[in-house]
């Protein structure tokens, strides 16, 4: 047997994929909805298992980090290959790759891992933050900035803008906000939805409103707020969730994209969920974990350890699978769905 299919028989025998009935109500979307992937597009009623909107596949942290020796991802697709079979075992049907222009996001690549695999693949694009910004960046309009990513949306199949973010520790620069506006023009056009990288986590003098400043951004040239997700909202440490709630009852959606890691441990991001819940914004909420396998310390297979490890601990706090299946098919799907441009 080939190592893939050894490693997707070892997953299917170790975890049961996510229980995914049908709808009873299903989706209510806008006439000619669709979700765009690297390869085709396709209707939202057709991902029927978990779709995690913000991991990594084509990523290259020379341009993010100059200071790291992390190298990845390899450019050879059979590690990611087997990883995904995995992922797909353990109940994983989509998975977005969160790669903007300028941090080397690699569109053949993504091709041809998503002709290879079940798992449908989502591309994204955008600019991530100013310390990555190309020089021009600088000397563009924001009108001109919502061609170029309009141009390359249409080149590169995008299915969202993302992930658009902030430098850490210190509020919007002015140049990030310009992009930000820029991005909230150019969706205006192509109609793709927006997902955002937030500081939050990154040390103690980030806004605990910047998530909201996220939002005014993209509402000052017209942006809905239900087109945007705030990404990195689980990086916050507030039991109460009072702040993601804010972000909610603008009606935006609020990302818990970095559970199993980062500086705010599972249980307290457990806690902030069962708080949002009881609130009332079941279907403002999207898991994902920004995973990236060259990043960690080991090499096992992790795409989908928003189901296998996080997953369970909701569960275990009092999350029905009817929920999680909300949370994790029907919300991710409805973010992502969207009504070409004319």
């Amino acid at each position: 047997m080939e190592r893939r299919e050894i490693l997707r028989l070892l997953a299917c025998a170790a975890v049961a994929p996510l229980q995914t009935p049908p709808s009873r109500d299903g989706l209510t979307l806008p006439k000619g909805a669709t979700i765009r992937t690297v390869l085709r597009d396709v209707s939202p009623d057709t991902l029927t298992r978990a779709t995690l909107f913000h991991e990594h596949l084509s990523f290259e942290w020379a341009r993010v980090a100059p200071q790291s020796n992390r190298s990845g991802p390899a450019k050879d697709v059979a590690p990611v290959l087997e990883q995904l079979d995995v992922a797909a075992a353990e109940g994983v049907g989509c998975i977005v790759d969160a790669g903007t222009n300028d941090v080397g996001r690699d569109n053949d690549l993504l091709r041809q891992i998503a002709s290879r695999t079940s798992v449908h693949i989502v591309a994204c694009g955008g600019l991530y933050m100013e310390r990555t910004y190309p020089q021009d960046v600088a000397v563009k309009s924001e009108d001109q900035i919502a061609d170029d990513l309009v141009s390359d949306a249409n080149a590169a199949r995008y299915g969202a803008f993302g992930e658009i973010g902030e430098t850490p520790n210190a509020p919007m620069s002015a140049a990030e906000r310009k992009v930000f506006r820029a991005v909230g023009r150019a969706h205006l056009r192509n109609h793709l939805p927006i997902f955002t990288h937030n500081a939050y986590g990154t040390g103690p003098n980030v806004p605990k409103d910047a998530g909201l400043r996220q939002l005014d951004a993209f509402e000052s040239v017209g942006v809905s707020p239900g087109r945007v997700a705030i990404g990195h909202s689980c990086c916050l440490d507030d039991p109460s969730a009072e702040a993601v709630k804010e972000i909610a009852k603008r009606g935006a959606y609020v990302g818990f994209d970095r559970v199993t890691g980062g500086l705010v441990p599972d249980d307290k991001k457990v806690a902030m969920i069962l708080a949002f819940l009881d609130a009332g914004y079941i279907d403002r909420l999207l898991l994902s974990s920004d995973y990236n396998f060259t990043a960690r310390s080991d090499a096992r297979p992790g795409y989908g350890i928003t189901l296998t490890v996080f997953a369970p601990k909701l569960r275990k706090a009092g999350v029905t699978d009817e929920m999680l299946r909300r949370i994790t098919i029907d919300n991710p799907r409805r973010f992502l769905a969207f009504v070409p441009a004319s």
